[in-house]
């Protein structure tokens, strides 16, 4: 799969933002696959030890033996369950070092970021990548690295009303984009609201196909995959984007 250059603000660039270099937001990895991303967690260690992270315990319980597999089949045999939900450790939470990788995988991105609060992984996942930690993570749990996770509230909400409630779904803000994963599913009516939604925020929103990646390394950014960014009510490809890898991230141009 092709890598091209992905303009984003480079993490760093403004309060509140960390400068990180182990973070892949993926639309659903490893569902789909991304050879970019299995390249990621083979260069964090030989034989990666993993947090898995999902944000709910049952059915978190029911998926993990299938995702034990599917890793495996990618050639990653230490997976470890970690619970923020009914039964969280939080030594384990706490000493995210102990990992090579810390995975979050898909799920509701409004639930998953109430869980993020309640087990104080958040603030714990920032401190681990800003000492070089290496994050992947699908779907929801890709959104909650951004500065909110509203634009999932889009599928059963009136944009108007997204945008008027948004103060409330603040996400970590580890980037400076907002992120749609799986636009290849939703229906041009949908994308229209994304559309309008994004004449209302203050920052891009990168919208990635099932099987795409964005990549942050020492250059920034780097799109693995299929993705468009909307901002100011415009929508374009991303390959349409000049980088200027002067920085250490990529800003992106109005």
């Amino acid at each position: 799969m092709e890598s091209v250059p992905v303009a984003v603000q480079g993490p760093g660039d403004r309060q509140g933002i960390v400068k990180v270099t182990g973070l892949s937001l993926t639309a659903d990895w490893p569902s789909s696959p991304n050879a970019a991303v299995v390249e990621r967690v083979k260069a964090a260690a030989r034989n990666p030890r993993i947090a898995w992270i999902t944000p709910f315990t049952r059915s978190g319980r029911e998926r993990f033996p299938l995702a034990c597999r599917r890793w495996e089949t990618l050639g990653f045999s230490n997976l470890e369950y970690c619970d923020i939900d009914e039964e969280p450790d939080p030594n384990q939470l706490s000493t995210l070092e102990r990992y090579d990788v810390v995975y979050l995988s898909g799920g509701d991105p409004v639930a998953f970021r109430a869980r993020l609060l309640g087990s104080q992984l958040g603030e714990n996942l920032r401190r681990y990548l800003e000492a070089g930690g290496a994050v992947v993570c699908a779907s929801g749990g890709s959104m909650q690295f951004t500065p909110n996770v509203s634009l999932y509230r889009l599928k059963t909400v009136d944009w108007e009303a997204v945008v008027a409630d948004r103060d409330m779904y603040d996400g970590l803000g580890i980037v400076d984009y907002e992120l749609l994963p799986h636009m290849n599913r939703f229906d041009t009516k949908l994308l229209d609201k994304v559309r309008r939604y994004s004449e209302r925020v203050p920052h891009p929103i990168i919208a990635l196909a099932d099987g795409a990646a964005l990549i942050q390394d020492t250059a920034g950014f780097r799109c693995a995959g299929r993705a468009v960014r909307y901002q100011n009510g415009v929508v374009s490809p991303i390959g349409d984007v000049v980088s200027d890898r002067s920085r250490t991230g990529h800003r992106v141009e109005a």
